[in-house]
């Protein structure tokens, strides 16, 4: 029964547009690693409110030890792909072209600090060459029903051989559903 609640919850908060304000808050940051200037994949962390944290973590935590385990975790695994027809709220232009992930998979879902924590793990179409190349990354609900905030340390964490000359340059969103772009690019 509460999972029947909690979809229907769910599904309430894309339903209409008449209430187009964010519903739930998602701080967000890409993880890109950058041992060569060429990459094909990245990461992205998702922190959820609390509230929403909680409702989630009430229904599948379900032996309350504060912990996804086993099933627990494949069964919130699976209502979190609902995402992928949102493309997991993924924006991505090549050099100002839109880029469209070739696949999105949730590679971890965790509880800290009683907050839920998702890992994604972002397959690109093609390599990026960030030495040729601008890669631009953001996050956006074009619905508003999710405000996709970055994490205090910035929506772009580099890491790797080459993060030292890998530049990051945050700009003005135009996109009212994204709060800001980064920019990522590397220079020798």
């Amino acid at each position: 029964m509460m999972r029947f609640l909690l979809c229907l919850c769910v599904t309430a908060l894309f339903a209409g547009s008449a209430m187009a304000h964010p519903h739930v808050w998602v701080d967000s940051q890409y993880r890109v690693k950058v041992d060569q200037a060429s990459i094909n994949t990245l990461e992205a962390t998702w922190s959820l409110d609390l509230f929403t944290s909680t409702s989630l973590i009430a229904e599948y935590d379900v032996d309350g030890d504060g912990e996804l385990k086993g099933q627990e975790k494949l069964d919130m695994i699976e209502v979190l792909k609902s995402f992928d027809k949102y493309g997991f709220f993924i924006k991505m232009k090549q050099d100002g072209v839109d880029l469209v992930p070739k696949g999105v998979r949730i590679i971890d879902v965790r509880i800290r600090d009683q907050m839920l924590w998702i890992r994604l793990g972002i397959d690109l179409p093609t390599p990026v060459n960030l030495e040729t190349s601008t890669l631009s990354l953001a996050f956006g609900d074009d619905e508003l029903y999710f405000a996709m905030e970055p994490l205090e340390e910035g929506l772009v964490s580099l890491s790797g051989a080459l993060s030292e000359i890998c530049t990051p340059i945050e700009r003005e969103a135009t996109e009212t559903s994204v709060a800001v772009w980064v920019d990522v690019t590397c220079k020798p």
